[in-house]
């Protein structure tokens, strides 16, 4: 039984160490980075339990899978903020893109003002 947990933890270890650092590569990423930060951080915790399985310390694991419960609750209301954030920029970017390519193409005729009546 203990191989077992012990194989278990080595391999929870193996994957939450690469999500880490996957978590790290999307931060590289200009458009991906605050949400790279957050899956970065949201697998720390993960490690912890997953070291609290190979050393068969229960405080560990618990504190470790409460932290990353926590953490994954802040990933996902984070990431949802930052999406919205990207939709409202891109939305105001093509509403801009609009107006000006119309004011762009808005023909002028006649080269002279009217007079006013």
């Amino acid at each position: 039984m203990s191989f077992f947990l012990s194989t278990f933890g080595f391999l929870l270890l193996a994957v939450s160490l690469a999500l880490v650092a996957f978590g790290v590569l999307m931060a590289l990423n200009r458009k991906t980075r605050q949400s790279g930060k957050y899956f970065a951080l949201w697998w720390v915790p993960g490690t912890a339990a997953a070291s609290g399985i190979i050393t068969r310390d229960s405080v560990t694991f618990t504190v470790g899978a409460i932290c990353f419960v926590v953490a994954g609750g802040v990933f996902l209301l984070e990431n949802r903020s930052v999406r919205a954030e990207g939709a409202q920029r891109t939305n105001d970017r093509r509403s801009r893109r609009v107006t000006e390519r119309t004011a762009a193409e808005t023909p002028r005729r006649g080269g002279h003002r009217r007079k006013a009546s």
